[in-house]
């Protein structure tokens, strides 16, 4: 396959390409979207999309993992990390930071009704090696039952996600979802089982990390 042209590679194109995968997924289904679609929104040839990702699938992974909250991932884990005594308008604030906002609201596309099986899949993917990640645990050496609890609580605040309550103008998904009483009891059990997986790790020689550090 050619290289595509010099003004069309680099990350100047890639950035384009993700932004017009963004922008045709809070129109449409994402079962709708083509590779055309994107290249034409991007104002790329074909070949050029296909010099960096080998489908729309690959395009949608780099997309989510460049777009993830990993602050708010660490936020539903350890309950936010939030003070006890953090009011509302405070939170109301912390969802509203630019930035913050754009990445969340992504996040619940991806879990919308554009959304797909395959997007939820990754989104958790991304989401539980964070989880990983802040432990320093190797998710090949986890129990099964290490696992199911990981995988359950996921499951469950996306599913607080993808509820009508954090879409919309007026919606504050971060208070939905942190008011929900999921994220404090599950999310305390994930921290648990993390903590004794890292613990029982003979590679980690340093502490794992504890809940006021992250």
């Amino acid at each position: 396959m050619p290289r595509p042209r010099k003004d069309q590679e680099g990350p100047s194109a890639v950035e384009r390409m993700e932004e017009a995968f963004w922008q045709a997924l809070s129109e449409k289904p994402y079962a709708k979207i083509t590779v055309g679609e994107i290249a034409q929104r991007a104002h790329v040839n074909k070949n050029a999309f296909y010099y960096h990702f080998d489908g729309l699938q690959s395009l949608a992974e780099q997309a989510l993992d460049h777009m993830l909250p990993r602050e708010i991932a660490r936020m539903l884990l350890m309950r936010g990390g939030l003070p006890e005594d953090m009011d509302d308008a405070q939170i109301r604030a912390l969802a509203n930071e630019p930035g913050l906002k754009k990445r969340l609201d992504r996040a619940l596309l991806v879990v919308g009704k554009h959304g797909s099986s395959e997007l939820v899949s990754t989104l958790k993917s991304l989401v539980m090696q964070t989880w990983f990640d802040l432990f320093k645990v190797d998710e090949s050496r986890l129990s099964s039952e290490a696992m199911v609890v990981v995988r359950f609580t996921l499951g469950g605040l996306i599913e607080v996600m993808s509820d009508e309550a954090c879409h919309g103008s007026n919606a504050n998904p971060i208070q939905t979802i942190l008011g929900s009483g999921i994220a404090a009891t599950a999310s305390a059990k994930v921290v648990e089982t993390l903590r004794a997986a890292a613990n029982e790790d003979p590679r980690n020689q340093a502490p794992p990390l504890q809940p006021e550090s992250l």
